[in-house]
């Protein structure tokens, strides 16, 4: 099976007045069609600049060098007309913020419709009088059907709400159903969890779990039960690359590279108990250390992790890791 999505030796950069971001620095990937890949790493490692750069939206960051293919195709040199025609139809976006995305002056009913227009015409937006209301109420019955919701008064009324009307779970999934409106082949859910409570997580993991296996995802996420929930694989980036990836039940379970462990480890901690131990050095992605980058905060760190950069290499389960504890041997 061809991947849907390869992004290969992908990096990005940004110029500041104190030198050269790195942000991305030789990111290499794959998504396979039907699959869902969570992509996981502390603040700063680069996700959040690896998925918009797959839409062109990494600016001011710039696109150095790498591919990203596209059913085949390199979109990296395409123009900004040519890439509105892919963000939303072809890769769809469900930003963090639920309570910002959404617009404060529209009914749900309204947004929906307008994403609906868009997709019909091939551009533009909503003019007033041009709503088709039969046809969209049966798109929306069976957008929000999938994702747990009968058509009745539950869905009218939610229909018929303005975004501050409703809870941050529900403004969440209606930016789920805003995406599939559209009928992408690419979900990207950023951070699909984050400033929820605990009630209100458990609708947005609901709703990424009904997704699982029906459409193709990319899960960008900090939270083992959001990549546990949706994810059939998952990669650890650090240091602007992919460090690690496997399958998510060999992964969660029993992660090789010595950041992988302490990054799970850190998230599974119960409260009470004492955070991991590393050095607490942030990495500069200016002025990137040599050899491995995480070789300072590294507790299994040896004399070559400091001059050479360890390569991915395959490991037993399935994945990869790019570290010189796993160089001359596969288990």
């Amino acid at each position: 099976m061809n991947a849907l999505l390869t992004v290969s030796n992908l990096h990005v950069h940004f110029d500041t007045p104190a030198g050269t971001v790195r942000a991305n620095n030789g990111v290499s990937l794959e998504v396979f069609p039907g699959e869902s890949l969570g992509i996981m790493g502390e603040s700063g490692c680069g996700k959040t600049v690896l998925f918009l750069s797959l839409l062109h939206l990494q600016q001011p960051g710039r696109i150095v060098r790498g591919e990203v293919l596209l059913e085949g195709r390199n979109i990296v040199s395409l123009t900004e007309s040519e890439m509105q025609r892919i963000r939303g139809r072809v890769i769809a976006l469900v930003p963090q913020n639920q309570a910002t995305a959404l617009n404060p002056a529209h009914t749900v009913r309204q947004q929906l419709a307008e994403a609906l227009a868009v997709r019909r015409r091939g551009g533009g937006l909503l003019r007033p009088g041009t709503e088709r209301r039969a046809e969209d109420a049966v798109e929306f019955a069976r957008v929000f059907g999938s994702l747990g919701f009968e058509s009745g008064p539950v869905l009218d009324r939610l229909l018929r709400s303005y975004p501050h009307q409703l809870s941050g779970g529900m403004r969440q999934r209606v930016l789920i159903a805003m995406a599939l409106v559209m009928q992408p082949r690419l979900l990207i859910a950023d951070e699909p969890t984050t400033a929820l409570d605990r009630a209100v997580k458990a609708q947005a993991l609901e709703a990424l779990q009904r997704l699982h296996g029906v459409l193709t995802m990319l899960v960008v996420s900090h939270d083992v039960d959001a990549i546990a929930t949706a994810c059939d694989r998952v990669a650890v980036m650090y240091g602007g690359r992919i460090v690690e990836s496997g399958p998510c039940a060999v992964m969660l379970n029993r992660p090789r590279h010595p950041y992988s462990r302490l990054l799970i480890a850190a998230q599974r901690r119960t409260r009470g108990e004492p955070l991991p131990r590393a050095a607490a050095e942030t990495l500069n992605l200016i002025d990137f250390p040599s050899g491995c980058p995480f070789h300072p905060s590294c507790p299994d760190a040896m004399p070559v992790c400091s001059v050479d950069t360890p390569a991915g290499r395959d490991v037993w389960g399935g994945g990869t890791v790019a570290c010189h504890l796993y160089q001359e041997r596969t288990g």
